[in-house]
């Protein structure tokens, strides 16, 4: 089996003394043959463009918010803890993976971080900002206090997407631990998940091979849907093996 080498952006610490990561993310990877890397905050544009190059797919892990300046955005009162140097290197990171057509897969701060790369917005707190009249439905908490590991709300799939192929479903059971969401998506990607609230919990770049990001944390699961999504984007990098 090739084992595809797959960069992930972790979390940095508020004193940004320390890169860290849970090891779930790394599990997820490893139980489908991939190796995971933790990429580093410090690296310049050619040690990014080489990784880009090099590596065979880059995941975006879930983390603190996303600082509004980079969608053009004043921050609100209910703005939570931001690092510039996560967003500084994601910024850099998902246009070099992009450019190469390499696998992307984003969790949570993920899917935020890939639409605004990609030019989108983001509601910084859904409580505060999002309003669910619009799609005749009352907004759901999307901030559970139920283990991670437990599934609180459904999400629906739209039919012949990307996600739909890999899970096979067009319902899906998922856990919720986020307060941003997308709000605009960005030029290129497409919404391919919504909660029954309206909030956007997929999105997809129909024109490249392996573009995908979801709002949930499908690894704190083993249901048969996040293994299949974890399966193909292995399976996706895999491809882009030497």
């Amino acid at each position: 089996m090739n084992h595809p080498l797959i960069g992930i952006s972790g979390s940095i610490t508020k004193d940004e003394k320390q890169h860290f990561l849970l090891r779930c993310y790394m599990q997820r990877l490893t139980e489908n043959g991939a190796i995971p890397l933790l990429l580093s905050s410090d690296m310049d544009d050619d040690q990014i463009g080489q990784c880009a190059r090099q590596l065979d797919g880059l995941m975006l892990a879930g983390g603190n918010d996303i600082a509004p300046s980079l969608y053009g955005h004043e921050p609100i009162p209910q703005l939570g803890e931001v690092n510039p140097l996560r967003d500084q290197l994601e910024m850099k990171l998902i246009p070099a993976f992009l450019r190469e057509k390499k696998p992307i897969l984003g969790i949570c701060r993920g899917i935020q971080a890939l639409n605004v790369a990609m030019g989108g917005s983001l509601y910084q707190d859904l409580p505060a900002q999002y309003e669910a009249i619009s799609v005749g439905a009352s907004p759901l908490c999307h901030s559970q206090p139920e283990p991670y590991e437990h599934p609180c709300h459904q999400v629906s799939v739209t039919p012949g997407s990307l996600l739909g192929r890999i899970v096979g479903e067009t319902t899906l059971s998922v856990n919720s631990m986020h307060h941003q969401a997308v709000w605009q998506a960005a030029p290129g990607l497409q919404v391919c998940a919504r909660a029954t609230d309206g909030v956007v919990e997929g999105v997809e770049a129909p024109g490249l091979p392996f573009v995908l990001a979801v709002q949930w944390h499908p690894e704190r699961l083993t249901d048969t849907p996040s293994r299949r999504l974890f399966a193909a984007f292995a399976d996706a990098a895999r491809e882009k093996t030497c």
